[in-house]
């Protein structure tokens, strides 16, 4: 096959670009070793990312055994620009700024209850404004969008707001690319990306609030399936034997924590709990409350039994607040998954679960911006 010049000088760029994010600070001699591109090529490339401020020199590292001048550190520049990421819950939203390399500058997390979509619209559109950061070389360089619903070619499967292509007009009033993304791919994506532990190739990221779905790395690849529609829990179903009958079953209806909380609230003088209140009767032994999150163990370990003997990761993140209030449910989980031992697979809480899918929507919105390609990252921790 063959490549011209420009090609491959456009490939040698993108490889360089992505060397310096993963292994900076980092001297030349050592992309030239690690990329087995000779020194001139390298140092050449250098130079035209240097003048157009992708990268800078940071100072210097130490010389060789034999002596001679310390080499010169380049890493990625921060201050390229900044990107805006926004996770669009049921009553809430959260949005952060970060620099250029993923470093976050601010966040700050907005409650939507009671709010028109015009409303949630506006405020949107005011944040991105607030949020922006002064003194970088090309400021706002996109826009991403983590949701709570299935997402196929930038679309979501529900829309966002009524009335309103949120994508469209943001990147209409912003004039920079807007990605959406289904805010579990995104935590997976998160996990993968920003871990320093470089031997998880394949794990699985489940978010649990109104909707229950799943994130799934594979071989360190995100794995979307037909459509979009791997790890789309709502299309589950199960069987389960109740006291006189066979039910079938769906997740989303039986054991996210939305589902549980209406459990809860056919109790007379429970309604409109938080999942905090929750949390507290539970350990106060309330027996409405017990039986709610009984049934939430009893339906997540089917879901779980089923993606572990699907995909077999590594590990499992699970990304829901009951089980953050409530460690001792994740004891429950393990032993109610024999699975685990079988197949190695871990089962943890996930780290940093409320930036996770910000963070996750960072690092798939720049790969974008500076066409870094679909390999993982090694981000900031």
């Amino acid at each position: 096959m063959f490549i011209n010049k420009h090609t491959m000088r456009l490939n040698n760029e993108r490889s360089v670009i992505r060397h310096v994010i993963n292994y900076g600070p980092i001297s030349r001699s050592k992309i030239s070793r690690d990329l087995s591109i000779n020194k001139v090529t390298i140092s050449s490339i250098l130079e035209d990312l240097l003048s157009q401020q992708y990268v800078v020199e940071i100072g210097e590292g130490e010389s060789t055994k034999n002596g001679g001048r310390k080499p010169k550190l380049i890493e990625f520049n921060k201050n390229f620009g900044y990107f805006i990421n926004i996770e669009i819950g049921k009553n809430y939203i959260n949005i952060m700024s970060t620099w250029a390399n993923g470093q976050i500058a601010r966040f700050e997390e907005i409650s939507t209850i009671d709010k028109s979509d015009e409303q949630i619209y506006q405020i949107i559109n005011k944040k991105i404004n607030n949020f922006a950061l002064k003194s970088t070389v090309h400021s706002l360089l996109g826009i991403s969008l983590a949701v709570h619903h299935r997402v196929f070619n930038n679309v979501s499967q529900k829309p966002i707001l009524k009335d309103i292509d949120l994508p469209k007009v943001l990147e209409k009033n912003f004039e920079v690319p807007v990605i959406l993304l289904n805010s579990a791919n995104a935590a997976a994506i998160f996990q993968r990306d920003f871990s320093s532990n470089n031997e998880i190739k394949n794990l699985i990221s489940l978010t649990i609030n109104e909707t229950i779905d799943a994130g799934i790395i594979i071989d360190e690849n995100l794995y979307l399936g037909n459509q979009a529609a791997a790890g789309n829990i709502a299309d589950m179903k199960f069987l389960l034997s109740t006291d006189d009958k066979i039910v079938q079953i769906n997740p989303i209806e039986y054991c996210s924590q939305e589902a549980i909380l209406k459990e809860v609230y056919k109790e007379k003088g429970l309604n409109n709990l938080s999942l905090q209140q929750l949390s507290k009767l539970y350990v106060q032994g309330n027996p409405r409350v017990v039986a709610s999150i009984k049934q939430f163990i009893q339906g997540l370990s089917l879901v779980l039994n089923n993606l572990i003997a699907s995909y077999a990761p590594q590990i499992v993140f699970l990304d829901s607040t009951l089980i953050e209030n409530l460690p001792l449910l994740l004891i429950q989980l393990r032993n109610n998954l024999p699975i685990l031992q079988n197949t190695g697979t871990q089962l943890e809480i996930s780290r940093q679960s409320t930036f996770a899918p910000l963070l996750g929507s960072y690092s798939f919105l720049m790969r974008q911006v500076f066409h870094l390609g679909t390999k993982r990252l090694r981000l900031i921790p």
